[in-house]
């Protein structure tokens, strides 16, 4: 499996406190552990099993998945932030993956 790639997108410039819309990609297969290979053994779970979002490093959004959840994550939300700062996106693997992205957020001047 290629290396999971996560993708995020927002406006580039918001207005403080005035909520914007996030979207979140990220390339993974969700392998449920109900399949099986050629050989008929069961291909092991490896799902996305959490993702949170962490503006300035306090958590903005975390979310739990389970195996229901459809290959390459979409998550989409709105959020307000009170000024420019670091939004910290993480995806975290049942084997211990950890896949993160950190972009700015830059709020207008005004």
């Amino acid at each position: 499996m290629a290396r999971p790639t996560p993708r995020v997108r927002f406006p580039k410039s918001v207005t403080a406190g005035v909520p914007f819309r996030v979207r979140t990609r990220i390339t993974h297969p969700m392998h449920t552990g109900l399949l099986h290979d050629r050989d008929g053994k069961p291909v092991p779970r490896r799902i996305i099993n959490r993702f949170s979002v962490r503006f300035d490093g306090e958590v903005a959004i975390s979310v739990e998945l389970e195996r229901a959840v459809s290959a390459d994550p979409y998550f989409e939300f709105e959020m307000a932030v009170p000024e420019s700062g670091e939004l910290e996106f993480e995806w975290v693997d049942d084997d211990g993956s950890i896949y993160g992205l950190s972009k700015r957020v830059s709020v207008n001047p005004g």
